[in-house]
């Protein structure tokens, strides 16, 4: 895969969830950022459908980033006022070069 430096123009946070005992022994989730590194993003679709009479507006995209061996889908990245959940690590042949994070923006980010 030949990606240019150029090409890893896009800031963003990758955040890694916590989970901790609150009142009453309930979980609480938090996500705590891990590092900031730099990604190529491409929108893969940004469509709108309907559901119980409300609309509801999918934006998937994909991050490609520098090969790191920590990430899940359990993690979510951040770019500028928008967070994304993953839905899936690609890891591009297991180069070990790059991997493609697939995400859907997450509502109210969470964080």
């Amino acid at each position: 895969m030949a990606i240019k430096a150029g090409d890893l123009r896009h800031p963003v946070d990758l955040l890694k969830p916590v989970t901790t005992l609150g009142e009453h022994n309930r979980r609480n989730t938090s996500f705590v950022k891990q590092a900031t590194v730099y990604a190529a993003k491409s929108d893969v679709s940004g469509r709108e459908f309907f559901q119980a009479h409300a609309v509801n507006a999918e934006d998937i995209v994909t991050f490609t980033i520098r090969w790191r061996d920590d990430i899940d889908t359990t993690w979510r990245v951040k770019h500028g006022a928008e967070t994304y959940g993953i839905l899936e690590v690609n890891h591009l042949g297991y180069m070990r070069d790059y991997l493609r994070l697939k995400c859907r923006s997450v509502k109210g980010g969470g964080v």
